[in-house]
């Protein structure tokens, strides 16, 4: 996963962050990988890997971004990022996400009619290993990013960060092996 530079006094490692991204992507773009992650991420026991629905945005660019891994199962839609550097503007990064894949979602529906458009409730999780130590657990805000910080928020987005490094949440990296 590194490459070495060269520099006239040493070699430097250099991460090479692209090569982490795509193999997040491959392991989980299977659905027994994915359902079983799924699993130990909420403690449920689903069996079946048909039951999920993938809405990962492939060849969909919004100012040129693509998400990690998104999907349905039982009317919830979980968009799961990996992350190997810090970034507060993951919640408006999933924002954005989440507004295509639900665009895609009701395509043919009357977004204009008067009955209501039933939508599976999204839920948000960046797994983090990077070098910057981080705690097991954390939560980003879309919120945060407000430049206006009023008392009631018209809107929020909260994005669970899960440390996967090595010695944090063990008993998740037990469960999923593969992450």
């Amino acid at each position: 996963m590194k490459k070495r530079t060269k520099t006239k006094t040493k070699t430097q490692p250099v991460v090479i962050r692209n090569y982490r991204d795509t193999l997040f992507r491959m392991l989980y773009r299977n659905k027994v990988r994915l359902l079983s992650l799924f699993n130990a991420v909420n403690g449920t026991h689903y069996d079946n890997p048909d039951d999920l629905t993938i809405t990962t945005l492939e060849g969909v660019l919004y100012l040129g971004m693509k998400n990690d891994v998104s999907f349905i199962i039982d009317s919830q839609l979980v968009l799961y990022e990996h992350q190997s550097s810090v970034n507060p503007n993951m919640p408006l990064r999933d924002l954005f996400y989440v507004a295509c894949v639900y665009s895609a979602l009701i395509m043919n529906e009357n977004l204009y009619g008067e009955k209501l458009i039933q939508i599976p409730e999204p839920k948000f999780v960046v797994f983090y290993n990077g070098q910057k130590m981080m705690p097991e657990r954390q939560e980003l805000r879309l919120s945060d990013a407000y430049e206006r910080k009023s008392e009631k928020k018209s809107m929020e987005l909260i994005i669970e960060v899960v440390n996967i490094n090595p010695g944090n949440n063990q008993e998740l990296m037990e469960k999923s092996p593969t992450l």
